[in-house]
């Protein structure tokens, strides 16, 4: 690893964090009205709101479940193109093939036939984003350094990983609106292996050796896989990072499903303009990306944590309200909550990989091992599991609260209910503490 990170390795890096987040934020935001649109929209409902809620939280607990196993595996390989350049080509052609085969259900009505293919493709999506993005991920403290470089690469990887959720919100919408869900499938995943590509040639290709956390620079014995969990379960401040992540994705996941719904039935605007608002939250959230890294610089990272937190869970709770204000249109007030989220969304996601990739060297140094994708699938496993919660949260609040033109109060209720989760996340974030490391500046 040269000593210093260079503007093309971060470039090139960061460009399958753009791929990913489109990937995510497409599949997030239409696969739930895909399959179970309002049912008085006239589309075709494929399965009940319910049955695709449930199996998307089994497709993404088995996301979460073979997160840990994948990077430590990617961790322990050994190969003339690296620990982590195999998984990624493996990753990305699955997920391809996934993605154009998730939006074709065998009836044109609610099914066991549909529900077990469903499954079937889920499973095989998330289990080929899980190669790429858990090795990927892991890769991270590997390119930088030191903490100003990890801010630094984790500021480009989070804006590239905006202009892939930007993607997701454009081309995604409009490739959907215009074309249908399986050219989009095929646009994304296309696009999602170019980056891989892209990335490929800058990851680290020497694999760097365990050394004796004494400083006698002896090298020792590889843990095993549980060996290697005990440790990673006794590092208090990564668990308190994976608590807390756990309720703010289920939060973002339930804002992600929940978009359509409230274009469709608050705002009663076609489904392209569901890009349009996502696009207004993206171009806030690269506005902002400079000041948080600019504001990393005098104050500790869990400073600023707490206050893009605070600051989602207000914006996102505003969204309930949408509407109720007589004197401005409804878009206005929804474009003015969007507008006002994105800078909060983007601070949290940069600032709490940078914070991952310390946390990740801390343990370096203490226990001589070089598990970076362990720890990374380990917090991929948190965010899965907050996935999971959304998809088991969202459809008992329609039923109970309706997601109809006639009765729409199911739609506002998720927005509240996702700035409460945001709010518990940073609760339990207050429990962080990172005296036992170096400090991080």
């Amino acid at each position: 690893m040269p000593p210093t990170l260079t503007l093309r390795h971060t470039l090139l890096y960061s460009c399958t964090s753009s791929g990913i987040n489109l990937i995510n934020t497409a599949v997030s935001t239409w696969l739930l009205y895909y399959y179970a649109p309002p049912p008085d929209t006239g589309a075709v409902q494929y399965l009940s709101v319910t049955a695709v809620g449930i199996l998307l939280a089994i497709g993404r607990v088995w996301n979460a479940i073979i997160d840990p196993s994948i990077g430590h595996w990617s961790d322990r390989t050994q190969s003339r193109w690296g620990r982590r350049t195999p998984f990624l080509v493996l990753g990305s052609l699955m997920t391809l093939g996934a993605l154009l085969f998730l939006w074709t259900p065998l009836t044109s009505y609610p099914s066991l036939l549909n529900a077990f293919y469903f499954l079937t493709m889920t499973i095989i999506l998330y289990t080929g984003m899980s190669l790429v993005g858990v090795p990927y991920d892991g890769s991270l403290p590997e390119m930088a350094a030191t903490a100003v470089e990890r801010v630094r690469l984790s500021m480009w990887k989070n804006i590239f990983g905006i202009l892939g959720v930007l993607g997701g919100a454009v081309i995604a919408s409009s490739v959907y609106s215009r074309w249908g869900a399986i050219a989009m499938g095929g646009a994304i995943g296309i696009i999602g292996v170019v980056t891989v590509g892209l990335t490929i040639p800058v990851l680290p290709k020497r694999i760097l050796p365990t050394l004796d956390p004494t400083g006698e620079g002896e090298e020792i014995t590889s843990m095993s896989f549980w060996q290697s969990l005990h440790a990673t379960l006794r590092n208090r401040p990564f668990l308190i990072l994976c608590s807390s992540t756990i309720l703010v994705q289920t939060a973002y996941a339930m804002l992600l499903s929940n978009l359509p719904y409230f274009v469709a039935l608050i705002l009663q605007e076609p489904e392209a303009a569901v890009g349009r608002y996502q696009s207004l939250v993206v171009m806030a959230m690269l506005a902002a990306a400079p000041v948080w890294n600019r504001l990393s610089r005098d104050y500790q990272d869990r400073q600023l944590l707490k206050v893009s937190l605070l600051g989602l869970a207000l914006t996102t709770s505003l969204l309930t309200v949408v509407g109720w204000i007589s004197f401005l249109s409804t878009g206005l007030q929804a474009a003015l909550c969007l507008g006002f989220l994105g800078p909060f969304l983007g601070g949290y996601f940069i600032l709490v990989y940078a914070m991952m990739g310390a946390v990740v060297e801390q343990d370096a140094s203490v226990t001589g091992q070089r598990r970076e994708a362990f720890h990374y699938s380990i917090f991929s496993f948190s965010a899965g599991m907050g996935l999971s919660f959304s998809t088991l949260i969202i459809p008992p609040i329609f039923s109970h609260y309706g997601y109809t033109l006639a009765q729409a109060a199911g739609v506002r209720m998720v927005f509240l209910v996702a700035g409460i989760l945001v709010v518990l996340g940073a609760v339990v974030f207050q429990g962080y503490r990172f005296t036992d490391a170096p400090m991080q500046r």
